[in-house]
Protein backbone atom coordinates (compact mmCIF):
# COMPACT_ATOMS: atom_id res chain seq x y z
CA UNK A 1 0.00 0.00 0.00
CA UNK A 2 1.27 3.50 -1.19
CA UNK A 3 0.02 5.00 2.17
CA UNK A 4 1.90 4.14 5.78
CA UNK A 5 -0.12 6.86 7.30
CA UNK A 6 -3.15 5.33 9.71
CA UNK A 7 -5.40 8.40 8.74
CA UNK A 8 -6.80 9.42 5.72
CA UNK A 9 -8.92 12.37 5.35
CA UNK A 10 -10.54 12.64 1.87
CA UNK A 11 -12.25 16.27 0.78
CA UNK A 12 -15.37 15.81 -1.04
CA UNK A 13 -16.16 17.50 -4.63
CA UNK A 14 -13.68 16.86 -6.73
CA UNK A 15 -11.48 14.23 -5.06
CA UNK A 16 -14.44 11.42 -4.38
CA UNK A 17 -17.43 12.77 -6.74
CA UNK A 18 -17.53 14.62 -10.19
CA UNK A 19 -19.52 16.64 -9.12
CA UNK A 20 -19.01 19.85 -10.65
CA UNK A 21 -21.66 18.97 -13.79
CA UNK A 22 -24.61 18.77 -11.35
CA UNK A 23 -23.67 21.69 -9.09
CA UNK A 24 -23.11 24.10 -12.19
CA UNK A 25 -26.22 22.71 -13.72
CA UNK A 26 -28.31 23.33 -10.93
CA UNK A 27 -26.77 27.27 -10.86
CA UNK A 28 -27.34 27.96 -14.35
CA UNK A 29 -31.39 26.46 -13.61
CA UNK A 30 -31.29 28.99 -10.77
CA UNK A 31 -29.74 31.87 -12.43
CA UNK A 32 -32.19 31.53 -15.14
CA UNK A 33 -35.60 30.77 -12.69
CA UNK A 34 -34.30 34.36 -10.94
CA UNK A 35 -33.36 36.38 -14.40
CA UNK A 36 -30.00 36.58 -13.00
CA UNK A 37 -26.94 36.77 -15.92
CA UNK A 38 -23.67 35.59 -14.55
CA UNK A 39 -20.38 37.68 -14.75
CA UNK A 40 -18.67 34.73 -14.35
CA UNK A 41 -18.89 31.37 -16.87
CA UNK A 42 -20.12 28.37 -15.10
CA UNK A 43 -17.09 26.04 -15.29
CA UNK A 44 -14.95 24.00 -12.73
CA UNK A 45 -13.08 26.48 -11.30
CA UNK A 46 -15.91 27.77 -9.22
CA UNK A 47 -16.12 24.07 -7.02
CA UNK A 48 -14.32 23.79 -3.73
CA UNK A 49 -15.38 27.03 -1.54
CA UNK A 50 -19.07 27.34 0.24
CA UNK A 51 -21.64 27.87 -1.79
CA UNK A 52 -22.01 31.62 -0.81
CA UNK A 53 -18.08 32.22 -1.77
CA UNK A 54 -19.16 31.04 -4.99
CA UNK A 55 -21.68 32.87 -5.72
CA UNK A 56 -20.07 35.96 -4.95
CA UNK A 57 -17.74 35.36 -7.96
CA UNK A 58 -21.00 34.60 -10.28
CA UNK A 59 -23.43 37.58 -9.20
CA UNK A 60 -23.25 40.87 -10.75
CA UNK A 61 -22.67 43.26 -8.32
CA UNK A 62 -25.82 44.91 -8.51
CA UNK A 63 -27.82 41.53 -7.67
CA UNK A 64 -25.43 41.36 -4.70
CA UNK A 65 -28.38 41.70 -2.34
CA UNK A 66 -29.95 38.45 -4.64
CA UNK A 67 -27.33 36.08 -2.29
CA UNK A 68 -29.35 34.40 0.19
CA UNK A 69 -32.37 34.03 -2.16
CA UNK A 70 -30.20 32.08 -4.68
CA UNK A 71 -28.59 30.35 -1.41
CA UNK A 72 -31.92 29.17 -0.63
CA UNK A 73 -33.31 28.28 -4.20
CA UNK A 74 -29.80 26.32 -4.63
CA UNK A 75 -30.15 24.15 -1.58
CA UNK A 76 -34.08 23.17 -2.35
CA UNK A 77 -33.54 21.92 -5.74
CA UNK A 78 -29.23 20.68 -5.52
CA UNK A 79 -30.71 19.00 -2.09
CA UNK A 80 -33.92 17.37 -3.70
CA UNK A 81 -32.78 16.26 -7.31
CA UNK A 82 -29.13 17.42 -8.55
CA UNK A 83 -27.22 15.44 -5.60
CA UNK A 84 -28.63 12.18 -6.21
CA UNK A 85 -27.66 12.05 -9.84
CA UNK A 86 -23.53 12.96 -9.05
CA UNK A 87 -21.36 9.85 -9.70
CA UNK A 88 -18.05 9.07 -7.60
CA UNK A 89 -15.06 9.13 -10.04
CA UNK A 90 -13.85 5.44 -11.45
CA UNK A 91 -12.27 3.34 -9.10
CA UNK A 92 -13.46 5.36 -5.58
CA UNK A 93 -15.11 2.88 -4.13
CA UNK A 94 -13.42 -0.06 -4.94
CA UNK A 95 -10.14 1.90 -3.29
CA UNK A 96 -12.35 2.83 -0.35
CA UNK A 97 -13.05 -0.23 0.61
CA UNK A 98 -9.57 -1.57 0.12
CA UNK A 99 -8.42 1.18 2.36
CA UNK A 100 -11.01 0.93 5.03
CA UNK A 101 -9.68 -2.60 5.73
CA UNK A 102 -6.24 -0.94 7.16
CA UNK A 103 -7.05 2.57 7.90
CA UNK A 104 -9.08 5.67 9.48
CA UNK A 105 -10.79 6.81 6.91
CA UNK A 106 -12.01 10.57 7.67
CA UNK A 107 -14.17 12.92 5.38
CA UNK A 108 -13.67 16.80 5.93
CA UNK A 109 -15.53 18.87 3.30
CA UNK A 110 -17.06 22.55 2.76
CA UNK A 111 -19.76 20.62 1.20
CA UNK A 112 -22.88 20.69 3.36
CA UNK A 113 -23.58 18.11 5.69
CA UNK A 114 -27.15 17.32 3.91
CA UNK A 115 -25.75 16.61 0.57
CA UNK A 116 -22.81 14.95 1.86
CA UNK A 117 -24.85 12.79 3.95
CA UNK A 118 -27.30 12.47 0.97
CA UNK A 119 -24.44 11.31 -1.49
CA UNK A 120 -22.56 9.27 0.71
CA UNK A 121 -25.45 7.31 1.40
CA UNK A 122 -26.49 6.61 -2.48
CA UNK A 123 -23.15 6.02 -3.52
CA UNK A 124 -22.53 3.11 -1.10
CA UNK A 125 -19.35 4.30 0.53
CA UNK A 126 -20.76 5.73 4.19
CA UNK A 127 -19.75 2.75 6.14
CA UNK A 128 -16.06 3.24 4.70
CA UNK A 129 -15.65 6.40 6.57
CA UNK A 130 -15.19 6.48 10.21
CA UNK A 131 -16.40 10.03 10.70
CA UNK A 132 -17.63 12.88 8.14
CA UNK A 133 -17.57 16.78 8.75
CA UNK A 134 -18.80 19.56 7.00
CA UNK A 135 -17.62 23.14 6.96
CA UNK A 136 -20.43 25.63 8.31
CA UNK A 137 -19.55 29.39 8.59
CA UNK A 138 -22.49 29.31 11.43
CA UNK A 139 -20.26 27.20 13.98
CA UNK A 140 -17.14 28.73 15.07
CA UNK A 141 -15.30 25.05 15.71
CA UNK A 142 -16.56 24.43 11.91
CA UNK A 143 -16.44 27.91 10.69
CA UNK A 144 -13.78 26.50 7.68
CA UNK A 145 -11.55 24.17 6.86
CA UNK A 146 -8.29 24.62 8.55
CA UNK A 147 -10.48 25.13 11.53
CA UNK A 148 -12.68 22.20 11.42
CA UNK A 149 -9.46 20.11 10.77
CA UNK A 150 -7.77 21.15 13.86
CA UNK A 151 -10.85 20.56 15.65
CA UNK A 152 -11.46 16.62 13.89
CA UNK A 153 -7.69 16.23 15.29
CA UNK A 154 -8.31 17.15 18.34
CA UNK A 155 -11.31 15.50 19.09
CA UNK A 156 -10.75 12.56 17.76
CA UNK A 157 -7.14 12.17 19.36
CA UNK A 158 -5.66 12.03 15.77
CA UNK A 159 -1.65 12.53 15.61
CA UNK A 160 -1.16 15.04 13.09
CA UNK A 161 2.44 12.77 12.12
CA UNK A 162 0.17 10.07 11.20
CA UNK A 163 -2.76 11.56 8.75
CA UNK A 164 -2.69 13.20 5.05
CA UNK A 165 -5.16 15.05 3.78
CA UNK A 166 -6.43 14.20 0.01
CA UNK A 167 -7.61 16.98 -2.03
CA UNK A 168 -7.72 18.62 -5.15
CA UNK A 169 -7.51 22.96 -4.20
CA UNK A 170 -4.62 25.06 -3.54
CA UNK A 171 -7.26 25.51 -0.08
CA UNK A 172 -7.07 21.74 0.90
CA UNK A 173 -3.10 22.18 1.07
CA UNK A 174 -3.37 25.24 2.55
CA UNK A 175 -5.39 23.96 5.29
CA UNK A 176 -3.26 20.70 5.68
CA UNK A 177 -0.45 22.76 6.26
CA UNK A 178 -1.48 24.69 8.38
CA UNK A 179 -2.45 21.77 11.17
CA UNK A 180 1.18 19.89 10.65
CA UNK A 181 -0.31 17.09 8.13
CA UNK A 182 0.62 15.78 4.88
CA UNK A 183 -0.90 16.83 1.29
CA UNK A 184 -2.07 14.75 -1.20
CA UNK A 185 -2.62 16.53 -4.39
CA UNK A 186 -5.62 14.46 -6.40
CA UNK A 187 -4.66 15.71 -10.48
CA UNK A 188 -8.16 14.10 -11.34
CA UNK A 189 -9.89 16.82 -9.26
CA UNK A 190 -10.88 20.80 -10.56
CA UNK A 191 -7.89 22.95 -8.81
CA UNK A 192 -5.16 23.83 -10.08
CA UNK A 193 -1.68 21.54 -9.63
CA UNK A 194 -0.30 22.38 -6.13
CA UNK A 195 3.38 22.06 -6.40
CA UNK A 196 4.44 21.88 -2.69
CA UNK A 197 2.17 18.63 -2.30
CA UNK A 198 3.96 15.59 -0.44
CA UNK A 199 2.45 13.20 -3.71
CA UNK A 200 0.95 13.70 -6.26
CA UNK A 201 -1.55 11.78 -8.08
CA UNK A 202 -3.58 10.80 -11.38
CA UNK A 203 -5.88 7.96 -10.42
CA UNK A 204 -7.55 7.44 -6.59
CA UNK A 205 -6.27 3.94 -7.46
CA UNK A 206 -2.72 5.11 -6.95
CA UNK A 207 -3.42 4.98 -3.22
CA UNK A 208 -3.26 1.59 -3.26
Amino acid sequence: MLIKEENLIFDFDGTLFDSAPEILECLKKVFYLNKLKNRKDFNESLIGPPIKEMLKKLVQKKDLDMVDKIIKDFINLYDSEYCFKTKLYDGVKETLKILAEEKKLILITNKRISPTEKMLKNSGIIDFFDDYFSVDPNDISKKDKSILIENTIKDLDINPDSSVYIGDTEGDFIASNTNGIKFIYAGWGYGEYVEQAHLHLTDIRELI
